[in-house]
């Protein structure tokens, strides 16, 4: 069925909202559309008349390709839309009052980590690039605004080559990191790749001068990331230092997103002296700090904790770190065990961290720096604090996904005394 619709606005999975509802992917507030709908799900078929603020893609593959679903407004527009969505989120848990800071919104060309989607299609042919909205199907990307030039630059080079391996209708995936020396490479494959794999792997990684490559098991029950090739251990540098990164490691998705939410963490913890890291991974934020502060780094993945270790011990003599790692789901820091510290930062994934933040409620601790990628929990976990206690300062969207729904937010939390 083809209807007529006017968008009334973009609502928060980035879809245009008109009466009915009807979620229009692609259209912006104002827009006159022809429609066709299935469901409460419309495709534009004409556009009557556009909105003031729809603005030329700039990218050929937006409207098919999945990456993205907001090129086609004005950078105002955006830039707004994104504060909308935390104020929304916000609004629901109860905060009608809530400063925001202006959004530090990452530029193209920046984003340093990617996954790409890999499927055989036929004799010498991988299929390679993000799958396109609600479906499957893979749109074989040749170029992408949003990455860093040295990821799509491999874009072609890692099609070429899992073209001669892969199957047909074979799925593979390509995880990249882009460390400071190169690109840090994980191939997702069913199935352990045999003698012939291993050493065509191999001297792809020195033809295309990648840092490291490995290799995951999707058959596996637990699968681990197998080096097949290692030509140099793969580093960042946080507030300059050298971080060595385990296979697998989570950056932050631009630098210029992990400098403003460091900027941010840094003016927060004021002059606590001793300080928390929670859900610290690599030590992002953690190696900010020491030096002018004691921190303890806590995260669940081993192989992240003992690469901030070691690390920390190329630094040189840094006495005032400690790590440890531990399952901060089932077995989150308790009261008593917060009692030592005078901050808590804590950076959890999507899902927020309930559990943990119920802790910190019940705890003596006077003062939180909350990162969060996904408004909604933040305002749910910001509630929790806020109820116990806490006061919420400003608010600083950090918004390293370009063109996407996705936001990072962080705030500082001070508790009153009673």
């Amino acid at each position: 069925m083809t209807i007529r619709v006017k968008i009334d606005h973009i609502g928060a999975r980035g879809d245009g909202v008109a009466d009915g509802p009807v979620y229009v992917p692609f259209s912006v507030d104002g827009d006159d559309l022809e429609v066709k709908v299935q469901g409460q799900k419309g495709r534009i078929t004409h556009i009557h008349t556009p909105s003031p603020d729809r603005v030329a893609p700039i990218c050929k593959h937006f409207g098919r390709c999945g990456g993205c679903s907001l090129q086609h407004v004005s950078k105002d527009y955006y830039r707004t839309w994104k504060q909308e969505q935390i104020r929304v989120a916000l609004s629901h848990r109860g905060f009608d009052d809530v400063t925001l800071l202006e959004p530090e919104i990452s530029p193209v060309g920046s984003r340093r980590r990617a996954r790409l989607s890999v499927m055989g299609r036929a004799k010498g042919i991988a299929v390679t690039g993000f799958a396109e909205r609600a479906s499957h199907n893979i749109i074989d990307i040749t170029e992408c605004p949003v990455l860093a030039p040295e990821i799509v630059a491999f874009i072609g080079p890692v099609r070429k080559f899992l073209g001669g391996q892969i199957k047909l209708r074979e799925k593979m995936a390509v995880q990249i990191n882009l460390a400071e020396n190169g690109l840090d490479i994980i191939l997702e494959g069913a199935g352990e790749p045999d003698l012939n794999l291993r050493m065509d792997i191999a001297a792809f990684a020195e033809e295309q001068d990648v840092a490291r490559i490995c290799w995951q098991d999707t058959k596996l029950k637990n699968p681990y990331h197998e080096i097949l090739s290692e030509r140099r251990k793969p580093f960042v540098t946080f507030d300059g230092r050298q971080v060595f990164l385990p296979p697998g490691s989570f950056l932050q998705a631009t630098l210029g997103g992990e400098a403003a939410l460091t900027r941010f963490m840094k003016q927060a913890v004021g002059d606590a002296e001793k300080i928390v890291d929670i859900f610290a991974g690599c030590g992002t934020f953690t190696v900010a700090l020491i030096g002018d502060h004691a921190v303890h780094a806590v995260d669940g993945d081993d192989d992240m904790v003992a690469a901030l270790k070691t690390s920390a011990h190329q630094m040189g003599r840094i006495r005032n770190l400690t790590t440890e790692a531990r399952d901060l789901f089932l077995r989150p820091l308790l009261p008593h065990e917060l009692k030592k510290y005078d901050a808590v930062i804590i950076d959890p994934p999507r899902a927020g961290a309930r559990g943990q933040i119920e802790e910190i409620a019940h705890s003596d601790i006077e003062n939180v720096v909350m990162i969060s990628c996904n408004p909604a929990t933040f305002a749910r976990d910001a509630r929790t604090l806020v109820d116990a206690g806490f006061v919420m300062g400003d608010i600083l969207p950090v918004d390293q996904f370009l063109y996407s729904p996705h936001l990072e937010v962080v705030a500082g939390f001070r508790r009153t005394s009673s």
